[in-house]
């Protein structure tokens, strides 16, 4: 190292001792080899000399010149280096580092230093006492034990420096002693350290002899003392002209090695270490940083200028009078150089450091002062006269030192801050040539006037008095108003800012404000020093109020200030923009706009050039107010928009129609500020652009364009400097076109007011010649553009121009995104034709690029960006992406072998076959958005399938050209990296899952290249084409094998790297093995206890390396397999299966002989999935009627759905994943491993076994029927013992037929793949069970051969009946599923299954297979009815049930056939009516029904009927109210009453809403007028619950029944009001509203989930009605929801999931309407029923949308009614001049293309199958455009439910029997040819079939209703009309037919559109229609 260049050498050594510095902080844990290498680098080479440690420093010096040692260079950096690394050691090398710092400085005079040049700074000398001494002093700092003696050394160094000085020759001096006394001098004020002031005082003795004369006077003529030395050849031993090159070297870095300069030094050394007596340093040394130069001066200082001097005692005796002494050497020190500058009547010279010394004189004076506590009179006097006009200096140095020492004697001496406030605001306003600046040259403002503000500022904030610096301010504005060319003008008002307000009132005349005598320039100097101090004390005090009064003064004085003033107050605003309101703030953007703006650019050139410089500067500072980046942009194009403008009027009144030059000038000068302002790296305006920002941003690329600023024209070219600016403005610039703009030609083009039409007109001929030069193709298209289209088509080519040449070529395609564009011939074409141009361009740049090797990386980026353009919604987008990047692809192939890039086309590709997918997964809601983790890319597709297939089919397409092309170039890049593509392993695969871009790497991953050209062909017809397969695979299993050698490396934490070329040890180490147990048993605990935080990442990586122990252990460790079987089944999750089986599979694969012992743990752990009733035998989903759920009024949410079917594929996902790797392992064990199979038939003998706790859930079909199968295929491979054969069959008959022992089941979720694959497997089984045949050959038994011969006819004579029933249901089953997998019967979808057995069966037989069924399952038998539509299936199921109940009594089903229409007298029932006592418990509504006449009011009904309604929950019950109260009617012997009064008690919501409702039903009519034979009964009854109220439920019920009162009471005061005005109505309304008072625990009828916690007393609006008083009010209620978190990375993702269900409170503002004189309980009926629908929905998961809104009937004719949010209603539409459904969803959602419109187009599919279905069930009437609502999402929601069933309004006959399906529906569908179409009548046949089998407790819900007497009701003609639209006597595909019969009905029926416009005119229609049509107004 030796040998190596000296400043190279330094640097290698100062590096090391950073590293060890910074080593110091990391883990110890850590290696430390490095660090000490470092250390031992460095202190091996350090010197010092052996000196007797006895001798004294008069000897040592006596001695110096016999005993110095010369040391090279070399050596003397190592020592140099060690004071670096010296802070830095570890704490046991402190105390040997002391001592060798300590021989260091001892040996510095010793040492003949080598007479080297090689250094930058400083010498040699003066490098080596710098480092020692800041070290000396940095250890002494942290380590105060050495301090003592560290200090001793420091002193004697000093004191024998100084000695030194006087005697040594002048070249030693030069070249050794004056530099090392200067490191010595830089040491002492850079390096922090405690002073005590006794330290003080001896460093002040050492260095007093350096103001001696006569030293001083040597110092100062050491070169000519030098030179007269030599000249008598007795000079030095170095080489000729060192001397002088050292001297002149310290010269002309500022530091003349004078005696002048040795003075100053010894001041500052005083003054720094004064200062740190005063107030100590907080902190030591940073060791990880080297200190700046003179950091501890400035640090005390700082520290003395922001607060006082620490506590001190008051210094006395010998301390005291050097302090004085000091004072008084400072002060005559700083007079004599004031007398001696005085006297030389100039400027000092450099070298005599004056003006330095007298600067640190009197900062040491002030120091001294402080230190002594008392204020020295003179020294402020001489402060005082140095800060005035009359001052003796002006020197900025010297002002700057006053200002410092006045700053820190006020922080100490506060009582003159008062005095020394005024003085300084009057020395601010003084015209000294010290407050002189240049803003162009310097771009600050002086440091005197800096300095000057900051002592200003201290002594306003401690001097005595309120708002002092407000007055100050005022004063100090005075000056400003004085040098206005206009000052008593009250103008220059900018803007109505509020803080731009008239301050006329504070400013006085110039003769007040004391500038009587200046002269213009000297007024000018004093305006200009104000603004910079004002400024600087609004900025120090940071008071809103001060700084808006100094924004509002500068700004009122910008308009009329004369240049110099005004550029004064740019600059300065500047800087108080940086710290303005954002209020001011933009008024200051105003006020720069305006001023650049103002006058013409040739009358005041330099001024508006002074203002764009502010402007500028503004932007680059404005980083420090990113927030404000934007509003700022928005002010500077606006300007530049409004020059634009002003230019071509200017050009107008021209006579050749050329814009001035000047003019165009100054736009173009604009470009400056907004380059700087967008230069800013963390201001991206490019995306997520505001309209306005767009709006702007094209406004200037207009004006750019139009007066050519873009051009490259030769002509018209503009400077470099512009165009490099719009090019990096262009890179910035966001999407010129927006979509979301609908008249995009006329509002933004046609008539946009920066382009005007006047000059645009006469200068666009230009512009089109240009363009035609572009595009000569399309010339004559260019001949039919208007002129702004031209500007549009030139921007678009100059804009993605300049981009493109900086490789950003993506944004050309959002040209494309707007709709009008593109539909505006010829404009398209051209377009087109530019973007080719562009595109051509594009790939000309790049090309040479490429040559020069300058290809910026953000193009991978870029192309990321066209990448997924190319799958953009909007077909021009995608055409121009995708040609755009297959012409870049294709000319470049070698881009394909950026991984970024390749990546992204590979995860695109996977997206885009996940998003085809979802036709067949998730047909009904199209999924938009796809993200990948991986590339961070995210796809947001159009809802269209056959787009998303060709997108797919063209990317693939162009992808396997890609990277064909590019394993042409670089094959061995390319496949490396598609390798690496390919070796992710973090994500977890699911079965179903494929990635295509996988697929696609894998096909080129081993494609042969053009570089292998030794591969033998094969000949012959069978030519085989080779590939590189076996390279490919040898390759990725090694990086595999040997990534995971380094990360088990990294696990043993670097331990013997050193073997680290070795092979890893064969064998796992025993504690290796006991850590892997124990770290599984406790993940196996944690799980189990809910506590695990475990991944599933961290879940696979415990199971395979679990899974490689057992690999690589010889023994069979039964323990550690025992683990790697258990862990995954504890959580039993999707997840933890599939990766367990993935384990599973490598240790069978790798050791085939733990295979069986492996298999019988999955076998045992399977067995603990049955006992813990887990997965597949799990009841918790098990299917249930939809009625005995839950049934609420609120909207269908689609993630109750999502939820449920996510619930339903973690429970049934695991056994299902089992049981495909238990196939496959069947599969390869069937021919050669017996004890396998007997384990398998084990496991499938137990899981039948337990068939009974099998999920029936529909989603469950798959695993049960995977099971049967793999059960059967099992037993036809088997040969067993004919009694475990026959034990097998029947478990697997009885499995099979358990699925069956429940009602038919539609899939669940909107799958088409799940419902093909069930459909396929049940074919399959189907099979199965045909060739299935009781092999019964092998016997093992004691029986004779007869015997056992018979017995085993006897066992297998059922099979034929058993199979020919389970074969008839699995075809039931096929048959059922087939209609509901096409149920249009789209030949597209398939075909239907025909059963071929039920076909065959006569009459006859249907008897024999239902008494075969009911053998077998009694469940069985029932549901057949529900299967087989057959007259004699209903009489043998229903003849079998009577006869034997007691076998039925626990299938609430069998109860409809058990009891019938009516009660039968004869035959077995009325005895075995004894068995209803143990019923199962039927749904409530249908136990209602049993109340009723035609059941005689049989006791054991009733009481079987009571007891079930007791049975369920009362929130159940709780929605039957209506139903319940009209069981009254026939109650004669009281147990609905008994029930109501019952259940009253239990629920205090159950008992309000009943008393409502026997109140509602007293009365047959809305006026209470007839009486319904029921009043008495419901009187009484209401009576009798009110008075079992008590305690809390009484108070309850009174704070509700007060509250409700009082709100409904409205309506009765409201009538006097009926016939005056709205505006009168509300008055009332309001009114009484204040009167209310909310009790706690109130709610509204209609919201019993909600609590009422106010109301809006404004919010009552009367509603339209001739003769009743509804209105409407807002109520704030609090309601409970249940959020439920899932951590998708945890195992714990379900039952055991540790991520909880939160119940939260959230308000709501709910709108109702309270009606009087309307009966509002036929809407509750249909929306009882709406809501039931919903319920059927949900639970097949159906994804239709239903909103039943509550309505509650609360008394005769009165009735509250939950207005739906966020609605309008079709009429309105109309009236808002909205034409069709079409328009209103373009106006509020978007484009066609949008997400957002084609989101919102669904909801309105999946809402109107679902009312459809409801209307025609329902026969809902009067549905003109009132009662029709489109909500927020779309979502179609009908209200007015007043006609229904058998009546229409007025006896109206004109609207069909469907529903209303009218042309501007369909049209909004997309028409009648769409998927939208197609979509609905999917869904909508869907709907009708789910409801089918649940139709007749619907029926009974209305049949209960039938004695109020409501109109729509006409008998019992009603309920068979209602039934017969079920068409309950049709099969599956009977009934989807007459569905599309009843659609094509509705489809454009006439008579809805008559309808319409009859009911408009109809006056009958206006009390009920408008009723209700305004109950749905937006809220």
């Amino acid at each position: 190292m030796d040998s190596l260049d000296f400043n190279l050498h330094q640097l290698i050594l100062h590096d090391l001792a950073q590293s060890v510095a910074s080593s110091k902080d990391e883990d110890s844990s850590l290696d430390q080899a490095d660090p000490l290498k470092a250390i031992n680098a460095i202190t091996t080479r350090v010197e010092t000399r052996a000196v007797a440690e006895e001798l004294e420093i008069e000897e040592m010096e006596r001695e110096e010149e016999a005993t110095r040692v010369f040391m090279s260079a070399t050596r003397i950096r190592c020592n140099i280096a060690f004071g670096e690394l010296a802070t830095n050691l570890p704490e046991s090398h402190v105390d040997d580092s002391v001592a060798v710092l300590m021989d260091i400085l001892r040996d510095i005079p010793y040492i003949d230093f080598d007479p080297n040049l090689a250094w930058t700074d400083w010498a040699l000398p003066d490098q080596l006492t710098y480092s020692t001494v800041s070290a000396l002093l940095g250890l002494a700092t942290s380590h105060t034990q050495h301090r003592d003696k560290i200090l001793q050394s420091i002193l004697d160094f000093a004191s024998h420096t100084v000695k030194r000085l006087q005697y040594q020759p002048p070249a030693t001096v030069i070249t050794e002693v004056g530099p090392s006394f200067h490191g010595f001098y830089r040491a002492m004020v850079s390096t922090s350290f405690p002073w005590s002031l006794g330290e003080w005082s001896r460093l002040f003795h050492c260095l007093a002899a350096l103001f001696a004369s006569d030293l001083v006077d040597r110092l100062n003529g050491l070169l000519t003392d030098y030179v007269h030395l030599v000249e008598q050849g007795d000079g030095s031993n170095d080489p000729p002209g060192f001397v002088q090159s050292v001297l002149s070297r310290y010269f002309h870095n500022g530091r003349p090695l004078t005696g002048y300069f040795s003075v100053c030094s010894v001041i500052e050394i005083q003054a720094t270490v004064l200062a740190q007596v005063l107030c100590p340093p907080q902190q030591s040394l940073d060791s990880e940083s080297k200190p700046s130069e003179a950091a501890a001066a400035n640090n005390a200082w700082k520290s003395l200028s922001t607060s006082p001097a620490g506590p001190l005692e008051p210094p006395s005796g010998e301390m005291a009078t050097s302090l004085r002494l000091t004072l008084q050497s400072a002060m005559e020190c700083f007079t004599d150089l004031l007398t001696q500058i005085e006297e030389m009547g100039g400027e000092p010279s450099l070298d005599t450091y004056a003006w330095e010394t007298m600067a640190e004189s009197l900062k040491l004076a002030s120091l001294c002062s402080i230190a002594l506590q008392e204020l020295d009179p003179h020294l402020l006097s001489r402060l005082k006269l140095l800060l005035s006009e009359s001052s003796p200096v002006l020197e900025s140095l010297v002002q700057e030192a006053a200002l410092k020492a006045t700053t820190v004697l006020v922080q100490n001496f506060q009582d003159i801050a008062a005095a020394m406030a005024n003085h300084l605001r009057r020395f601010a306003a003084t015209p000294l040539p010290i407050f002189e600046f240049e803003f162009a040259s310097k771009g600050r403002t002086p440091p005197p006037l800096v300095a000057v503000a900051k002592c200003l500022a201290l002594c306003i904030k401690l001097a005595p008095g309120d708002d002092l610096i407000m007055s100050h301010m005022y004063s100090l504005l005075n000056y400003i108003a004085a040098t206005s060319k206009d000052s008593g003008s009250g103008s220059g008002f900018v803007g109505t800012s509020p803080y731009m307000h008239n301050s006329e009132s504070t400013i006085h005349s110039p003769s007040e404000a004391g500038m009587h005598g200046y002269t213009e320039e000297q007024k000018t100097l004093v305006g200009i020093s104000t603004i910079s101090v004002v400024t600087r004390l609004a900025m120090e005090f940071q008071q809103e109020e001060v700084i808006q009064l100094t924004v509002s003064m500068l700004l009122q004085r910008l308009a009329f200030a004369e240049p110099a003033v005004e550029a004064a107050i740019a600059y300065n605003l500047v800087d108080l923009a940086l710290c303005a309101p954002a209020a001011a703030l933009s008024d200051i953007f105003k006020a720069f706009n305006a001023a650049n703006g103002r006058t013409p650019p040739n009358e005041n050139a330099n001024g508006n050039n002074l203002v764009l410089a502010a402007q500028t500067r503004l932007a680059q500072e404005l980083h420090r107010r990113p927030d404000l980046f934007e509003v700022y942009l928005c002010e500077l194009l606006t300007l530049f928009s409004e020059k634009g403008v002003a230019l071509q009027r200017n050009a107008m009144v021209r006579a050749d129609y050329n814009p001035d030059p000047d003019f165009i000038e100054e736009l173009s000068a604009l470009v400056l500020p907004i380059d700087a302002l967008l230069a800013h790296r963390e201001f991206n305006p490019q995306s997520n652009a505001s309209p306005e920002l767009v709006a702007l941003f094209r406004n200037m690329w207009f004006i750019c364009v139009l007066f050519h600023c873009t051009s490259v024209d030769p002509s018209k070219s503009v400077n470099d400097w512009q165009a490099a600016a719009l090019a990096r403005i262009a890179s910035k610039t966001p999407p010129l076109v927006a979509e979301e703009i609908h008249d995009y030609v006329s509002s933004e083009l046609e008539y946009n007011p920066v382009l005007r039409k006047d000059y645009v007109e006469k200068a666009v001929l230009y512009h089109r010649n240009q363009l035609t030069k572009y595009i000569p193709a399309r010339a004559g298209d260019i001949r039919y553009l208007s002129p702004p289209q031209v500007i549009l088509l030139l921007t678009l080519h100059d804009v993605e121009s300049m981009r493109t040449s900086m490789s950003m070529p993506s944004s050309l395609v959002w040209y494309f995104t707007n709709d009008g564009l593109n539909k505006t011939v010829p404009l398209p074409v051209c377009m087109d034709a530019v973007a080719e141009k562009v595109m051509r361009g594009c790939v000309s740049e790049l090309s040479r690029k490429i040559v020069d090797h300058s290809l910026e990386p953000r193009l991978s980026e870029e192309l990321r960006i066209l990448l997924i353009s190319s799958c953009h919604r909007i077909t021009r987008v995608r055409e121009v992406a995708s040609r755009y990047l297959n012409l870049l692809v294709t000319a470049f192939p070698s881009l394909m072998c950026d991984a970024p890039f390749v990546f992204a086309i590979l995860d695109v590709l996977t997206m885009l076959r996940r998003a085809c997918e979802g036709e067949f997964v998730d047909e009904f809601n199209p999924e938009h958005e796809f993200h990948s983790e991986r590339t961070q890319i995210t796809l947001r597709l159009t809802d269209s399938y056959a787009v998303r297939n060709e997108m797919l089919a063209q990317l693939y397409k162009n992808a396997n050209e890609w990277l064909s092309l590019a394993i042409t170039r670089a094959p061995i890049e390319v496949q490396a990296t598609l390798q690496r593509y390919l070796s992710d392993h973090q994500s977890i695969a699911m079965p179903e899952v494929v990635e295509l871009g996988a697929s696609l790497a894998v096909r080129y991953v081993t494609t042969l290249g053009p570089l292998e050209r030794k591969i033998a062909p094969t000949s012959g017809a069978n030519s085989l084409k080779p590939d590189l397969s076996k390279l490919f695979t040898s390759q990725f299993t090694a990086k595999a094998h040997f990534a995971g050698e380094a990360g088990g490396l990294r696990l043993l934490a670097g331990k013997e790297v050193e073997q680290i070329h070795r092979l890893p040890p064969s064998l796992p180490a025993s504690g290796e093995i006991h850590a892997l147990k124990a770290k599984m048993t406790k993940a196996v605990e944690e799980i189990r206890n809910k506590t695990s935080t475990l991944t599933v990442q961290d879940l696979k990586r415990l199971l395979f390396r679990c899974a490689s122990v057992l690999i690589s252990t010889p023994k069979r460790d039964l323990e550690l397999l025992h683990y790697l079987v258990n862990l995954p089944f504890e959580p039993f999750s999707p997840s933890s299966i599939i990766s367990g089986i993935e384990a599973w599979t490598w240790l069978i694969q790798e050791r085939p002989d733990m295979e069986i012992p492996l298999m019988v743990e999955i076998n045992y752990a399977w067995s603990t999935t049955i006992d813990l009733n887990k997965g597949l035998f799990s009841q918790s989903l098990n299917t249930t009627d939809p009625f005995i759920q839950p049934i609420e009024y609120s909207p269908m949410e689609k993630k109750n759905i999502d939820r449920a079917l996510a619930s339903a594929r973690r429970l049934l996902l695991p056994h299902t994943a089992l049981l495909q790797m238990l196939t496959s392992r069947f599969q390869a064990v069937r021919y050669k491993d017996l004890g396998l199979m007997t384990l398998l038939h084990r496991l499938i003998s137990r899981s039948t076994g337990a068939h009974e706790k099998m999920s029936t859930h529909p989603a469950a079909r798959e695993a049960r029927f995977a099971l049967l199968m793999l059960g059967f295929e099992a037993l036809r491979s088997s040969r067993v013992d004919s009694t475990c054969e026959l034990r097998l069959r029947d478990g697997l008959f009885a499995a099979a037929f358990s699925w069956f022992a429940i009602r038919p089941q539609w899939s669940f979720g909107p799958n088409y793949v799940q419902i093909q694959s069930d459909i396929k497997l049940l074919k399959e089984f189907l099979e199965a069970i045909q060739n299935d045949a009781t092999r019964a050959d092998h016997t093992i038994t004691s029986m004779s051969t007869a015997q056992a011969s018979r017995r085993s006819q006897e066992a297998t004579a059922p099979y034929q009946s058993h199979g020919l029933l389970l074969r008839l249901l699995v075809e039931n089953e096929i048959s059922h599923l087939s209609v509901w997998r096409n149920p249009t019967n789209d030949p597209k979808r398939g075909v239907d299954f025909v059963p071929g057995i039920e076909r065959a069966l006569l009459p006859d037989a249907w008897a024999q297979i239902i008494r075969t069924a009911w053998k077998v399952n009694v469940a069985i038998a029932i549901h057949m009815v529900e299967r087989f539509k057959y007259p004699v299936v209903l009489q043998e199921v229903t003849r079998l049930i009577r006869l034997h109940p007691e076998e039925a009594m626990a299938i609430p089903e069998a109860l409809t056939y058990f009891l019938a229409d009516k009660l039968e007298t004869r035959g077995p029932l009325p005895w075995n009516l004894r068995y209803l006592l143990l019923w199962a418990p039927v749904p409530p509504v249908q136990a209602v029904t049993y109340f009723g006449t035609r059941y005689e009011n049989d006791p054991i009904i009733l009481q079987y009927a009571h007891r079930t309604l007791e049975q369920h929950p009362v929130e159940l019950t709780f929605f039957f109210v209506p139903q319940v109260v009209q069981a009254l009617r026939t109650d004669k012997l009281g147990y609905v009453e008994q029930f109501i009064f019952e259940t009253a008690k239990i629920s205090q919501l159950f008992c309000h809403q009943i008393i409502w409702n026997m109140k509602a039903n007293c009365y047959k009519d809305d006026a209470a007028e007839e009486e319904d034979p029921m009043k008495p009964m419901l009187d009484r009854l209401t009576e009798r619950v009110v008075a079992s109220l008590s305690g809390e439920a009484r108070d309850f019920y009174n704070r509700e029944f007060d509250f409700f009162g009082e709100v409904t009471s409205i309506s009765g005061k409201l009538k006097p009001f009926i016939k005056r005005t709205k505006a009168e109505k509300k008055a009332k309304i309001d009114e009484e509203m204040g009167k209310i008072k909310v009790e706690v625990g109130v709610y509204l009828p209609s919201n019993p989930d909600g609590r009422v916690i106010d109301i809006d007393k404004k919010s009552g609006r009367p509603l339209q009605s001739h003769a009743k008083a509804p209105f409407m009010a807002t109520f704030k209620v609090r309601k409970e929801r249940l959020d439920i978190t899932i951590d998708p990375d945890s195992i714990l993702d379900g039952p055991n999931s540790n991520s909880g269900a939160t119940l939260t409170e959230y308000d709501v503002w709910q709108q109702a309407i309270f009606k009087v004189g309307d009966d509002c309980r036929q809407d509750v009926l249909a929306l009882q029923i709406i809501a039931m629908f919903k319920n059927v929905f949900a639970a097949i998961g159906l994804t239709l949308y239903l909103n039943p809104y509550r309505v509650t009937a609360t008394a005769p004719g009165c009735g509250v009614i939950d207005v739906v949010p966020n609605s309008t209603s079709r009429d309105e539409m109309g009236r808002a001049k909205v034409n069709d459904l079409m328009g209103f969803f373009v106006a509020k959602y978007g484009n066609p293309d949008t997400i957002a419109f084609q989101k919102a187009r669904l909801n309105f599919i999946q809402s109107m199958a679902a009312y459809s279905v409801a209307c025609y069930i329902l026969q809902i009437k009067d549905r003109h455009n009132g009662n029709i609502m489109i909500d927020g999402e779309g979502h179609i929601v009908h209200i007015d439910f007043g006609f229904l069933f058998d009546i229409g309004p007025g006896g109206v006959k004109f609207e069909p029997n469907s529903f209303k399906l009218n042309h501007e529906m369909v049209v909004l569908m997309g028409g009648k040819y769409s998927e939208g179409y197609a979509l609905f009548v999917h869904l909508t046949v869907k709907a009708f079939l789910s409801i089918r089998p649940h139709a007749e407790q619907m029926i009974d819900c209305v049949q209960l209703m039938l004695g109020t007497g409501l109109p729509s009701f006409k008998g019992e003609g009603t309920i068979k009309r209602l039934r017969d639209r079920f068409v309950l006597g049709m099969g599956d595909r009977e009934a989807a037919e007459w569905m599309m019969s009843v659609i094509k009905n509705a489809h454009e029926n006439v008579f809805s559109t008559v309808y319409d416009e009859f009911q408009r005119d109809e006056p009958w229609a206006d009390d009920r229609s408008s009723a209700f049509s305004y109950k749905m107004v937006r809220n």
